[in-house]
């Protein structure tokens, strides 16, 4: 239910989402495969370092850190490729803040044939998704984000089309870990024996989609954009620029560049030291410049942004210019 998919291949991977991401890069591709990797940002990056790994065949399409992939710059790659066997992006790209339109891109890659792979691992549970509707064949996420359970363990989804890739690979996966149909068999009817899981963390996420489903998907959506929306009103009260353009804004992670003044490593510190609250840095160009603030499952509600709001008030006091 949390994917909105009717797969039968849904599971969970033992690992965090970096696993995941290594689980389906590495089943679903062989050696001289074509492979468009989408790149905006730090974990779209991440795509691209395993790819290379893989000895596939890799074509980029990028995007400048804060905006989304444009889908006609997917479009002219698709085009120029006689065949492509995966395209994959990250929907919600936590070093920057951007959401991708996933819908979009899926509307362009169906007419190639590949598959499409996406990750939602700071997404999922946070923000919409409707991987069936959209036509995504493989999906993942973590449970330490928008579901609020412990970190060290990935769903993912497999669609009809991914799995019988897989099943016509011409060599085995590289990893036996993380080889898919090996790891079926924790799942599948007739469940046997592959590695040892984390029981007590698979508690923790039975618990958190529990909660889920209470609370119901798209009123998890919703309540995740309205705090978000307080989120920028209050920070651009206290002078902060948010680093990216209305409609792309992930709401799940707002990246808000820091007024002028502000030392930002020693105010984070204060944050979490004094008051308890922590938010993260930028990466890459923007560290020092600019906050990473998250706003995932439980810990996404309106009183804590006017916490933030009213502790960085007293902070600011006499520190900007």
């Amino acid at each position: 239910e949390m994917f909105l998919t009717e797969n039968r291949y849904t599971l969970t991977i033992t690992g965090a989402g970096t696993a995941a991401m290594e689980c389906a890069i590495d089943n679903l591709c062989e050696p001289g495969d074509t492979v468009v990797c989408c790149v905006h940002g730090f974990f779209g990056d991440r795509m691209r370092q395993m790819y290379e790994r893989a000895k596939v065949d890799l074509h980029l399409v990028t995007a400048p850190w804060g905006e989304p992939i444009d889908p006609e710059n997917l479009k002219k790659t698709l085009d120029s490729l006689d065949k492509v066997d995966l395209v994959s992006v990250v929907h919600g790209e936590t070093s920057t803040g951007v959401v991708q339109d996933v819908k979009t891109l899926a509307e362009v890659v169906k007419p190639s044939g590949a598959l499409l792979l996406v990750d939602t691992v700071a997404s999922m549970g946070g923000v919409e998704f409707r991987t069936d509707e959209w036509g995504v064949d493989v999906v993942y996420t973590g449970s330490q984000k928008c579901l609020s359970a412990p970190p060290g363990l990935s769903p993912i989804t497999f669609s009809d089309r991914a799995v019988e890739k897989i099943k016509n690979r011409k060599t085995p996966p590289k990893s036996w870990y993380l080889d898919l149909m090996l790891n079926w068999k924790y799942w599948d009817d007739n469940p046997g024996y592959h590695h040892t899981g984390s029981i007590q963390t698979m508690y923790a996420l039975h618990e958190a989609l529990n909660l889920l489903q209470e609370e119901g998907l798209e009123n998890r959506w919703a309540r995740t954009k309205e705090t978000a929306e307080l989120l920028y009103q209050k920070l651009e009260n206290l002078g902060f620029k948010m680093l990216v353009a209305p409609e792309h804004r992930l709401p799940t992670l707002t990246t808000a560049i820091l007024p002028e003044g502000v030392d930002e490593a020693p105010m984070r510190k204060k944050l979490l030291t004094q008051y308890n609250i922590e938010v993260a840095g930028g990466l890459g160009d923007l560290a020092g410049k600019a906050w990473r603030v998250g706003l995932m499952g439980h810990s996404c509600r309106k009183e804590s942004v006017h916490e933030l709001h009213r502790v960085l008030s007293e902070l600011l006091k006499g520190v900007t210019v």
